[in-house]
């Protein structure tokens, strides 16, 4: 129980952005081999959405109860009643106000991560003779992501990881397009186009401050996306 407390704790910083580099690199690799602190995080995941669903549902109860009760009450005069509209609507609005600032900027960065998504057309496919990814390749062409994945399962390269963690984002599984994603050094020709992806997977996810470090590592790098990664900062910052 003590140990799950502390996930707890670790996976807010996480979601929040408070974790050192070191820290992020050991919690990304543990997702990787740790498959119990794995279903952790997911559960995580599910009950943070439950909640945040459960308490915009109850702030609706409260504000319809609230109507109610001001219609129930009979103030001695009307001065007092406007005073009692005021003050209750004020303090709704202001919690409600809260409640859609969280919900929109968190869309927002879904919907930025998603606009930003590179479109990546595949690795072209030999006519002469037979590459061991033209297979994969032919059904991610033609949208079939899962085949194209099972296909790419069995190669053991950067490259079979890079087009695994674009499809498996594609396909809505963050964690998984996290992992591949993550396992691309820097020497790879992948690496800043697999680090850009990454960044943006972070900030949908709501990590903005890790995503921030990516996004400007790209812009010291003057990568193929420093110039879209400074759109983005401008956005987001």
């Amino acid at each position: 129980m003590m140990e799950e407390i502390g996930h707890i704790d670790l996976f807010e910083r996480y979601r929040n952005g408070d974790l050192s580099e070191r820290e992020l690199m050991e919690f990304e690799a543990r997702l990787v081999y740790d498959s119990e602190f794995k279903d952790n995080f997911e559960q995580y995941q599910k009950i943070e959405v439950g909640i945040e669903n459960h308490f915009r549902e109850n702030l609706k109860s409260k504000l319809i109860e609230l109507d109610k009760t001001i219609d129930r009450e009979k103030p001695k005069s009307a001065k007092s009643k406007r005073l009692l509209f005021m003050a209750t609507s004020l303090a709704a609005s202001v919690i409600l106000g809260l409640v859609l600032f969280n919900f929109l900027s968190s869309s927002n960065h879904v919907d930025l991560a998603k606009h930003y998504w590179p479109e990546e057309p595949g690795l072209p496919v030999k006519m002469s003779s037979k590459g061991k990814y033209d297979d994969a390749m032919n059904a991610y062409k033609i949208n079939d992501l899962s085949s194209s994945s099972n296909l790419l399962k069995p190669i053991h390269t950067d490259t079979s990881d890079y087009f695994q963690g674009v499809i498996a984002f594609e396909m809505d599984n963050t964690m998984e397009a996290k992992r591949f994603l993550s396992r691309i050094e820097i020497r790879s020709i992948y690496f800043n186009k697999a680090q850009f992806r990454f960044g943006l997977i972070l900030l949908s996810e709501g990590n903005k401050t890790s995503s921030i470090k990516i996004f400007k590592a790209q812009i010291i790098e003057k990568t193929e996306f420093s110039k879209i990664s400074k759109e983005i900062l401008k956005k987001i910052q």
